[in-house]
């Protein structure tokens, strides 16, 4: 960016989406902060597969999500892919996987004008290319109904509120020759992941892991 233009933004109050401080995106302090830290996580298994986060949903790495998420700032797409990246690296699923990101609801598509997670899976695969990973995002799953928003249920309410939700895409390919990985942005009891993986094994489709940016608790 022009060192005049980005001055520009710091005037009209620009600021760090970890830390409010004036920054165009992310402060040098909470950039460093920031560094995927990706692990096995609790559920440790949703219907046999491993879950693997790339941080806590907390401090600078939630901060960010949530302004990314709700607050319209792209820019950070890229950022929370490398988190996504190291979480499906961490997996240790070999050089060829599908990446199936779980289906945004309707209403959130609407609100934020794109499927989120969607752009993130894609941004992530140029990141694992860049290791090695032959990745592809692989549109398997669709909303088959309405569901309530989640915030503030508990583990039962979440499973309940989740229940039947996805389906698979008519005619999907088999994905014999890839393993299947489940992504999405934050896990918070494995509801979504355990449906996601439900729906998708009723079809025939195997998942090998569930890789997420963040995981936080009810």
């Amino acid at each position: 960016m022009d060192p005049l233009l980005a001055a520009a933004d710091l005037l009209v109050g620009a600021s760090c989406a970890g830390c409010d401080r004036p920054a165009l995106d992310v402060c040098p302090t909470c950039r460093a902060a920031l560094r995927p830290d990706p692990r096995a996580v609790a559920p440790r298994r949703v219907h046999g597969a491993p879950v693997i986060a790339a941080g806590e949903y907390a401090g600078p790495l939630g901060r960010v999500v949530v302004q990314w998420k709700d607050r319209g700032r792209d820019p950070l797409t890229s950022l929370l892919a490398m988190h996504l990246a190291a979480a499906v690296v961490a997996a240790d699923l070999g050089d060829r996987i599908a990446l199936v990101p779980v289906p945004t609801s309707w209403a959130a598509r609407r609100r934020r004008g794109d499927d989120l997670v969607r752009r993130l899976a894609v941004e992530s695969t140029r990141l694992l290319a860049e290791v090695g990973v032959d990745a592809s995002v692989v549109g398997l799953l669709r909303r088959a109904r309405r569901t309530a928003d989640q915030v503030g249920l508990g583990v039962d309410a979440r499973a309940a509120n989740l229940r039947g939700a996805f389906a698979v895409r008519t005619g999907s390919p088999a994905l014999v020759d890839r393993p299947i990985v489940v992504v999405d942005d934050v896990v918070t009891t494995g509801a979504t992941a355990a449906e996601a993986i439900r729906a998708l094994g009723r079809s025939g489709h195997p998942v090998a892991a569930t890789c997420v940016v963040a995981v936080t608790t009810v």
